[in-house]
């Protein structure tokens, strides 16, 4: 009896330490990795030929926060290889990349330089590597800015870690575009109006579908006066304005559905660039 006990806990063990790994891994988080290398010869885009699927895998299987995500997230990337060279064993790639997350986060990387030889694993490490940090850098950044829509200032962990990736990268041989990284993630995370403008405006959705109606006015209320903000300072103008291009017609819309004359107005004031989307939904106010 004793030894069938033992043997029972031993396999819950086994299963609780199973299902512990897999939630880890579980993140929700999918990549969607494009390659261009047309400028390489067919050597050199053969030795990165599986370098896309190689970061899809590694991006979703990598444990970003120990905090468990709120959704299924998406990390998207069209990564250029421009040019390559050899120096002693080190075969070395540069190259530029646009990151996104399907929505409202749009990235230019317009420089960044790498050694990778066929075969090389992508590794997570706090070590810096100038692939992988590359590849930690924009999953921190992008998952942080999501991460603030859930909660106010819910991503500032990620942006901290991003912005010790990019410290580490302006000292390393590889420091192309790290310095420039570095500044990026000082202006997002440091601009309060902008993300607390995010997190209003879906909270402000989130309150008026659960029937919290004056909440959600005031909430959108919120908004629109972060949103003036954030709009005036020039270090996240293009932050918004990504965000707005995005969420214009969703926004319009809800606005109309609340029915709150004096937001659109205030909205049209401020989003000049979708006036005539604002004017189509006054027109049937």
């Amino acid at each position: 009896m004793t030894h069938v006990y033992i043997y029972v806990l031993m396999l819950k063990i086994i299963y609780l330490m199973l299902f512990w790994t897999f939630s880890l891994c579980a993140q929700g988080i999918v990549a969607e990795i494009k390659l261009e290398t047309k400028n390489l010869d067919d050597i050199q885009r053969q030795a990165v030929a599986q370098l896309a699927e190689d970061i899809d895998y590694y991006i979703e299987n990598t444990q970003w926060t120990f905090d468990e995500l709120p959704t299924d997230f998406t990390i998207q990337a069209t990564i250029y290889l421009d040019t390559y060279t050899e120096s002693g064993y080190q075969k070395i790639y540069t190259g530029k990349a646009f990151w996104g997350n399907g929505d409202d986060q749009k990235y230019f990387d317009k420089s960044w330089q790498f050694a990778f030889n066929q075969g090389d694993a992508l590794i997570h490490s706090r070590s810096f590597h100038a692939l992988s940090s590359f590849l930690d850098y924009w999953v921190l950044t992008i998952l942080g800015s999501d991460l603030d829509t859930w909660n106010q200032f819910g991503g500032s962990q990620l942006y901290t870690e991003a912005r010790q990736v990019a410290r580490n990268g302006i000292s390393d041989s590889f420091s192309l575009g790290w310095k420039e990284r570095l500044e990026d993630i000082e202006k997002l995370s440091r601009n309060q109006d902008f993300r607390k403008m995010k997190f209003a405006y879906y909270e402000a959705i989130d309150q008026w579908d659960n029937g919290q109606k004056k909440a959600a006015i005031k909430t959108l209320d919120d908004f629109i006066s972060n949103l003036e903000a954030s709009i005036k300072r020039q270090d996240s103008r293009i932050f918004t304005q990504n965000f707005l291009n995005a969420k214009y017609q969703e926004l319009g819309d809800f606005i109309w559905e609340v029915g709150d004359l004096g937001l659109l107005q205030r909205l049209m004031r401020v989003d000049e660039d979708h006036r005539d989307h604002y004017n189509d939904i006054l027109a049937d106010w």
